[in-house]
């Protein structure tokens, strides 16, 4: 742990990595985040890879590949149904790898679904997802969910603190790990700046690995500062509308990380140990001092 901290110092210089093999479509890594992203567009490794096996990790914990892995976008609307959940690749979906950029491509009914992943910070990762409707009339009433369930506790740890930060197009919530030590927050953000209808921040209650329906997400008004303290997942929800012909809509969001109050190594203690015995020297010697006076 003490050399992963060290690596995410501010303003350290980003360097990717991509392999690839049985396991892994595309894995992102900067020293602090390590990121596989599957060739259906979500965090994920094959089900055979060990549990705790990066999916999705900052500073070496690891938050989505815990227990009951869950990392999900899904598109919905009248006549459209797709989800992609961790390692359920829809449609025959690619997932590439060149500058720096992890490129997700899928094609379903006259819709084209592009993706790309990047490592914009040193704790942030981001995503730009764009639709064209490459059919031959408009697509009406999608919606758009993404999400994961955060589990930086570790196995059997899965509580975190969920909160609303913000909704609208300053959509924002958190999961944070207030109980087992680690002190690691992610926050789920919109970064779209113009888009055609509605975007909404959501804590599904009670359910940590179920993909959320977008519709339920966006009528369920939760309110900023709304929070829980489960074992339940975090996303956001985006009303696309209408896509005319030959139209692009693009919406994106990041991941971004954070670390309060971590566990302290054991050289942390022997120098706060150190430090305090210092002290009291100092305190006995003033006393003393004082006394002689």
């Amino acid at each position: 742990m003490k050399n992963l901290l060290k690596k995410s110092i501010v303003g350290a210089a980003i360097a990717l990595a991509y392999s690839s093999g049985a396991f892994a479509d595309a894995t992102l890594s900067n020293g602090s985040i390590t990121a596989v992203i599957n060739n259906g567009g979500s965090f994920g490794v094959d089900p055979a890879y060990p549990l705790g096996a990066p999916g999705l990790s900052y500073l070496g914990v690891e938050f989505v590949n815990i227990d009951t892995p869950s990392s999900w976008w899904t598109l919905r609307g009248p006549s459209t149904s797709l989800t992609s959940q961790y390692n359920s690749i829809p449609l025959g979906g690619s997932t590439t790898f060149g500058g720096g950029v992890a490129s997700t491509t899928l094609a379903f009914g006259g819709l084209t679904f592009v993706q790309s992943t990047v490592l914009t910070a040193a704790n942030q990762i981001s995503f730009l997802v764009s639709f064209t409707n490459t059919g031959s009339k408009a697509l009406t009433g999608l919606k758009y969910g993404v999400g994961i369930d955060p589990d930086q506790g570790g196995s059997g740890n899965n509580t975190t603190l969920n909160k609303i930060l913000g909704q609208g197009t300053g959509s924002s919530v958190s999961a944070a790990d207030t109980l087992y030590g680690t002190g690691m927050t992610v926050t789920l953000a919109n970064t779209s700046t113009a888009f055609p209808t509605g975007i909404a921040a959501y804590i599904n209650p009670g359910d940590c690995c179920s993909a959320v329906n977008p519709a339920t997400a966006l009528g369920a008004a939760q309110s900023v500062g709304f929070s829980t303290l489960a074992d339940d997942s975090i996303s956001l929800a985006y009303d696309i509308g209408t896509i005319g012909l030959g139209q692009t809509v693009s919406l994106g969001y990041n991941y971004t990380f954070s670390q309060t109050n971590p566990i302290p190594e054991p050289e942390t203690y022997a120098m706060l140990l150190a430090g305090l015995g210092l002290m009291g020297v100092v305190a006995r010697r003033r006393k003393q001092q004082s006394s002689a006076v």
